[in-house]
């Protein structure tokens, strides 16, 4: 044999048994329960996979207009639907894609709505990185060497989904700082350009929910910070292309009645509780007007949205977390 074939050889052995590590530590080091304290990446929009199988029909995706926007228990005692928010800070459309292909293997999906911020975030340099985190989990969970035991080295051991949230992925706030930025939307006819990287992830996602049998809607909430008019016109350029649904929330202001001395927690950013339930008030009556889902308060596997609510309506009086 010669040297280069002697060197192909051993550059392979190392490769392998390189990969064959990082497959072994992802397994030790990969949280096996998704309580809080475990340590499990993104806690409260991965709940979404302890809820029972097949009980979800609609999820909200994106950045963190998403899970200050909609209150899925308001639309429960609305409509009796089931939705759930997925959303987590400064998501990027990888993550959306990954957290969503998740989701689709716990739950049949009827809807999946896309906040359009996410669109324009420029990460392109951390998806490889972000990908390989994905592979390989360890590179996410490197700092659980700290608190390993017993059960962790058991190579044969899943991840639990025990513990659910019973706000549904919504982040609850009643804080009011207003906004001075009312009149933000301005016309214009120009457009704001998507990446290439973000542009492929949409398409993706948009397959993924064909191939599930879903509908994907993008949607923009209300925000005098994050609303442009260039942003608006890239999105429904874009939604054309792919043929699905764009909703823009902030160029329906008598639908919304929203008050940005009053409804928003961070000047306009965000909205905070009583702008929340307005925007989720239009879209309950959006989703009864689609007919895609159905009433789920009948079903004995939704029993445990009751219980939610009561949690939910005693953590708004007096700030009690159960």
């Amino acid at each position: 044999m010669n040297t280069y074939a002697k060197r192909i050889i051993t550059a392979l052995l190392f490769t392998a048994g390189l990969v064959c590590l990082l497959i072994i530590t992802s397994r030790i080091t990969m949280p096996k329960s998704n309580e809080p304290d475990c340590g499990m990446e993104e806690v409260v929009a991965n709940a979404i996979m302890a809820e029972n199988p097949d009980t979800v029909d609609a999820v909200f995706l994106g950045d963190s207009e998403t899970y200050c926007t909609f209150v899925p228990l308001q639309i429960w005692n609305d409509t009796g639907f089931t939705s759930y928010i997925i959303g987590t800070s400064e998501q990027t459309l990888d993550y959306s894609y990954t957290i969503l292909e998740r989701a689709f293997s716990r739950h049949s999906l009827k809807m999946v709505f896309l906040e359009a911020n996410a669109i324009y975030r420029k990460e392109s340099k951390e998806v490889p990185y972000a990908k390989l985190c994905e592979l390989f989990p360890v590179f996410s969970y490197h700092d659980r060497w700290k608190s390993l035991n017993r059960n962790d080295f058991d190579l044969t051991a899943t991840t639990e989904y025990s513990w659910t949230d019973y706000n549904k992925g919504y982040r609850y706030s009643d804080e009011i700082v207003p906004s001075t930025n009312a009149d933000y939307v301005i016309p214009t006819d120009e457009k704001s350009r998507i990446t290439p990287q973000n542009r492929y992830y949409v398409k993706k996602i948009k397959e993924l929910c064909d191939s599930n049998g879903a509908e994907l809607v993008l949607i923009s909430v209300p925000s005098t910070t994050n609303f442009t008019y260039k942003r608006h016109n890239g999105t429904t350029e874009l939604a054309d292309e792919l043929g699905c649904e764009f909703i823009d929330m902030n160029l329906l202001p008598d639908e919304m009645q929203l008050d940005w001395t009053k409804d928003t927690r961070d000047k306009g950013n965000h909205l905070n509780y009583a702008g929340a339930t307005k925007v989720t008030a239009w879209m309950s009556e959006y989703l009864k007007n689609k007919g895609l889902m159905k009433s789920r308060k009948d079903d004995p596997d939704c029993a445990g949205w009751y219980r939610d609510v009561m949690y939910f309506e005693k953590y708004k009086l007096n700030g009690e977390k159960l």
